[in-house]
């Protein structure tokens, strides 16, 4: 059976990683798939005979420095650091297994430009053994503006390495070029696959008069939070049901539930039932994640979003949903309790919108990747991966802003 090779990295939050999942779920009753997975360990990794994981040793963003951080040495060991990367680069190349048909890299070129030497290493490795194998890459619709000159790099690397761009949005609603200008250029290697959201339910939990509050999978947000505690005061109908995100601690739950005072307000960690909770809610207020939006929509459920300040990519996102009538957008001003009462008063009472979204991605997106090994010819003679450590660039991504909740 043939191999495909997935690597995902994730920075902050689950979001790349859960999206990642769902395409492996769609692509295992076809083929095998190996995952090297960094970042925080979320999400529910299939239980399949043809499914492999590798879990590396992490490395998240910090965003007090802008660099990277080892939850489990905190402070600034660059020594430490070091070790870290040589343990992922041993654990990861005795993983692989051949011959591998496919690699398919989250968000690379488009991010994890920091991850360069790591990935190039990976695709040496892959190329060295099974040739010219195709490389995919799957990315969101919404990209952090970058300089002209960033961009250019990045439609060089798609140019020499990928074979196909799978952007996980629907053109109707954002077009990948409104943030990335040069989209022209590899547009014979962009497809749309529609947003990858969760499956359909074929049975849906009857209503009740909850909102839900969510943190998302990250460590950011906590205002959020506390401000549905207050508006929560002056709602004594709702039931809030606040979840915290997956990396709160036990000292900041019990902080929350602290500043609670009004027995409408249930304070949870990380719900595992989040889909079923959300069906049941009338109303979503959330961080704006886009997986989160996506299991609103897929939900039907009334959502307040309230992005991640990090970095523009979910404000722009949260606009455009907006503008289709798809969320209704909170702001700063918008966290006082008497405000976010009247936000929330105002989203449960407006009708839910009609407009359709294309919310298919992991189906079309397994399809296109088996159709294109159905056309392969014959494996060509291997060839070498052309030079990514040797790219003279000083890393246009070396902050790496563009990290999601």
């Amino acid at each position: 059976m043939r191999r495909i090779l997935y690597y995902c990295q994730s920075l902050v939050g689950i979001g790349h990683l859960s999206a990642s999942l769902r395409v492996i779920e769609a692509l295992l009753p076809h083929v095998q798939v190996d995952l090297i997975q960094g970042g925080l360990d979320g999400g529910r990794p299939p239980e399949h005979p043809r499914f492999r994981r590798l879990v590396l040793p992490t490395l998240l963003h910090d965003s007090t420095h802008g660099g990277f951080v080892d939850p489990e040495a905190p402070g600034d060991d660059a020594a430490g650091l070091d070790a870290v990367w040589s343990a992922r680069a041993q654990q990861m190349l005795a993983f692989l297994r051949f011959p591998c048909d496919a690699v398919v890299i989250e968000f690379w070129p488009f991010g994890r430009r920091r991850f360069k030497a790591e990935i190039a290493e990976l695709l040496g490795a892959v190329r060295a053994r099974c040739g010219d194998v195709p490389v995919f890459t799957s990315v969101r619709e919404v990209l952090v503006p970058r300089p002209l000159e960033k961009e250019r790099r990045m439609a060089a690397t798609v140019l020499k390495h990928i074979h196909t761009v799978f952007v996980r949005g629907d053109p109707e609603v954002i077009r990948f070029d409104e943030t990335f200008s040069l989209a022209h250029e590899i547009a014979d290697r962009l497809v749309y696959t529609g947003y990858i959201a969760p499956p359909p339910t074929a049975r849906r939990p009857p209503r009740r008069d909850q909102v839900l509050v969510s943190q998302g999978g990250g460590d950011v947000g906590g205002e959020l939070l506390e401000a549905a505690i207050g508006a929560a005061a002056l709602l004594p109908d709702l039931h809030f049901v606040l979840a915290a995100g997956a990396r709160a601690s036990g000292e900041q739950i019990a902080a929350l539930r602290s500043r609670v005072a009004s027995p409408n307000v249930e304070v949870r960690p990380f719900l595992s039932d989040f889909p079923e909770q959300l069906m049941a809610s009338r109303l979503s207020i959330n961080m704006g994640g886009d997986n989160t939006l996506l299991d609103v929509l897929a939900a039907r459920t009334p959502s307040l979003a309230y992005p991640y300040r990090g970095n523009p990519e979910q404000g722009i996102r949260i606009e455009k949903f907006e503008r289709k009538g798809l969320v209704h957008a909170l702001g700063a001003d918008d966290l006082a309790p008497e405000r976010l009462k009247a936000r929330i008063e105002h989203a449960l009472a407006a009708p839910y919108p009609r407009h359709e979204v294309a919310m298919d991605g992991a189906r079309v997106t397994c399809e296109r990747v088996l159709s294109v090994l159905d056309a392969q010819a014959p494996p060509r003679r291997r060839s070498a991966l052309p030079a990514l450590r040797g790219e003279t660039d000083t890393d246009p991504d070396a902050t790496d802003s563009s990290v999601t909740v």
